[in-house]
C-alpha cells in the first residue's frame, strides 16, 4: 500500500471523510429503521429541520449531539479510521467498533 499518496489521520481532509461517514451511517441507520426525524428531534433536543440538515451532512453537530444521537440509535460510538486499499488505491476505512492490532496468535 501507498500511504504516502494519503495524507495525515488528523488532516482536514481525514476529517471530512469521517464526517461524510458518520453522516452515510445515521442517514442508513434512520432509513432502515423507517425513523422519524420528529421524534429523533425531541429526543435530542434538536430541532427536527435542524437534525434531518445535520443526518444529510449539511450541518454540523457538535460530539456530544452526536454521541448522543448514537447510543439513541442503538450505535457504538467509537471508531477508528485506518489507512487501507482498495483495487490498489490507497484509501481510508471506518472501523466499528475499534479493532486492536494484534500479532498473529496472540489470545489476549
Amino acid at each position: 500500500m501507498n500511504s504516502l499518496q494519503l495524507p495525515r489521520i488528523d488532516s482536514p481532509l481525514a476529517k471530512i471523510f469521517l464526517s461524510d461517514y458518520i453522516s452515510r451511517l445515521t442517514q442508513e441507520t434512520v432509513r432502515y429503521r423507517a425513523l422519524p426525524y420528529k421524534k429523533l428531534a425531541q429526543q435530542t433536543s434538536i430541532p427536527s429541520p435542524l437534525l434531518e440538515e445535520a443526518i444529510k451532512g449539511r450541518l454540523g453537530l457538535s460530539r456530544g449531539r452526536w454521541k448522543l444521537l448514537f447510543q439513541l440509535l442503538e450505535l457504538p460510538t467509537t471508531f477508528q479510521i485506518r489507512p487501507s486499499e482498495r483495487d490498489g488505491q490507497p484509501c481510508w476505512e471506518a472501523y466499528f467498533p475499534p479493532i486492536s492490532s494484534r500479532v498473529d496468535g496472540d489470545t489476549k
